[in-house]
């Protein structure tokens, strides 16, 4: 089993579909999940039904299965379909971990909760600074970040192949809430950044 606790950083990268780069057709995401010096430790796929992700978009429900290099489930995060507000329920092996509701509010928001609903941290994006997501514990201080990375002028303008890379501070010790960050990840490209125009 991959132990997030080994790692301060995580580099998420969604893969590049041919297909949504010369049609409008979306296809089910697909990530890697790599160390910064490019050793892959997971790799991640939506599950989704075709129809709905051409109609219901970003709205749609959808659950993301994360297997080890040897193709071993470590996670599933499931979301139902919604109007406003997403939640994810992320589970580990089977076994409700959290979740992350996002919060209706002008600026881009989740709650990140234990298996219990009781809040953990809160992932905010600051206006100014769009691409970076802070999750603050309840001192306000941080435990986690999550930056989209700058994909280059084509990459940027022609997909929706995103990465992103996830910073753990020291204080974000447990297994449990690394997988929580790693989905939130995920989550963050679904709801903020899967739409070209």
């Amino acid at each position: 089993m991959v132990d997030l606790t080994d790692h301060s950083e995580l580099i998420v990268r969604q893969q590049t579909e041919m297909i949504e780069v010369f049609t409008s057709f979306e296809s089910a995401n697909q990530y890697s999940v790599h160390t910064p010096d490019g050793a892959q430790l997971l790799h991640a796929y939506e599950e989704s039904g075709d129809i709905r992700r051409q109609f219901m978009g970003t709205h749609r429900p959808l659950s993301i299965h994360v297997v080890d290099n040897d193709r071993q489930p470590v996670l599933v995060a499931q979301r139902d379909f919604f109007w406003f507000t997403s939640h994810l329920r992320v589970s580990e092996r089977g076994r409700p971990i959290g979740s992350l509701r996002r919060q209706f509010a002008l600026n881009r928001k989740f709650t990140i909760a234990d298996a219990g609903n009781r809040p953990l941290a809160l992932l905010q994006g600051n206006i100014f600074r769009p691409n970076t997501f802070i999750a603050r514990g309840a001192q306000g201080n941080e435990l986690a970040r999550i930056t989209k990375q700058w994909g280059g002028i084509s990459r940027e303008m022609f997909t929706d192949a995103d990465t992103f890379r996830v910073e753990f501070s020291p204080a974000a010790a447990s297994q449990e809430f690394r997988l929580l960050m790693l989905a939130a990840a995920f989550a963050t490209d679904l709801d903020f950044f899967e739409q070209k125009g």
